[in-house]
């Protein structure tokens, strides 16, 4: 199952991933930056308390989408763990596998 082409297509996806756990953060400073400037020069309190909240939105959406990659494995797990079923589970071994060579060729790096 894991062939070239597979790991090749994982790869891709973990290269994707990382590059968003990298640009997630960064987005997130920007946009509270601009966001805390316009609560600094906003005089309306219930604009300051609607920016804040967005603010609060934000961050919580950038923690989401970075701790998807490591909630979405822990989910499958544990929902197979409460009810067993018979799958093929060779992807999981192959993205794992793909995964500790990316990190190899970092550590190299």
């Amino acid at each position: 199952m894991c062939n070239e082409e597979m790991q090749m297509l994982i790869g891709v996806v973990v290269n994707i991933l990382n590059f968003i756990k990298f640009l997630v953060p960064i987005v997130l400073i920007i946009f509270c930056t601009i966001d805390i400037f316009k609560i600094i020069v906003s005089k309306k309190e219930d604009e300051i308390k609607k920016l804040r909240k967005d603010v609060f939105m934000k961050i919580v959406y950038c923690i989401v989408i970075y701790l998807i990659p490591y909630l979405v494995p822990f989910i499958l797990g544990a929902v197979n763990k409460l009810i067993p079923m018979d799958y093929d589970d060779s992807w999981k071994q192959c993205f794992d596998y793909v995964q500790d060579q990316e990190k190899k060729k970092k550590n190299n790096n």
